[in-house]
């Protein structure tokens, strides 16, 4: 199941979001204009969807075995503190040319009762629709259940038979890096939406009731990473 939001607000799941242009630099590139459509992916296909990466992707299944050999296990209902998913597509004429570009973003809670720490894995794919370009990132993130808004981020780096857990500052440095870009409303909820849960999931649901889409937006333009291919459409955000 999929929700199609286009230009006008939509609560799925306690989360706001509206389809707008990246608030990281600008969403134009010479004279370019991006017009973007979001979709709030329900928690029952993110769910199929990271079982899916489990089963076939050797970065998910890395992501997957660390923590496992941690005492986490993947939590399987369908609830907002388990599941969240965003696809976010851009469409515009880089050069000339008709292009479009699509954003994925899964995010599954693992859990272990004997642990003071809570985890989630996440998954984000960049691709374009010509499948010249595709950049994907998977990442860990851990925190104190005591405190959800310390986050520490892992992302799975090397190559095929050589991957490995590294201690990062990429993905959530970048977005807290846009909070001056975001507003003081939505910079607040990184805070008080810790004391809401002890879910990482829950959190990052939390923040993006309050911020709507400059969370996502946030996040496209940060995994885009500046490159020539998508910052036509994503804004310019560095990792």
């Amino acid at each position: 199941m999929r929700i199609t939001a286009l230009v006008s607000l939509v609560t799925i799941f306690g989360l706001i979001l509206v389809a707008s242009p990246p608030i990281c630099a600008e969403g134009e590139e010479g004279g370019i204009a991006a017009t973007g459509e979001f979709e709030i992916l329900a928690g029952s296909y993110v769910s199929l969807a990271m079982d899916d990466l489990r089963a076939q992707d050797d970065r998910v299944q890395k992501a997957d075995q660390y923590l496992t050999g941690l005492g986490f296990t993947p939590n399987r209902e369908d609830t907002t503190d388990n599941f969240f998913g965003i696809e976010q597509t851009y469409s515009g004429q880089p050069e000339g040319v008709d292009s479009e570009q699509t954003y994925e973003l899964y995010l599954q809670e693992y859990s272990n009762p004997d642990s003071e720490m809570t985890a989630a894995l996440g998954r984000i794919a960049l691709r374009d629709s010509s499948g010249a370009y595709t950049n994907t990132y998977t990442f860990i993130l851990e925190a104190p259940k005591a405190d959800v808004s310390s986050i520490q981020e892992y992302y799975v780096g090397g190559s095929t038979g050589k991957l490995e857990i590294v201690e990062a500052k990429s993905w959530w440095t970048c977005i807290l890096g846009q909070l001056s870009e975001i507003g003081e409303e939505c910079g607040a909820s990184f805070n008080n939406c810790s004391q809401e849960t002890t879910s990482l999931v829950g959190y990052i649901g939390c923040i993006a009731a309050n911020c709507g889409s400059a969370l996502s937006n946030a996040s496209v333009c940060c995994n885009c990473g500046c490159e020539r291919w998508c910052r036509w459409a994503y804004g310019c955000c560095r990792m």
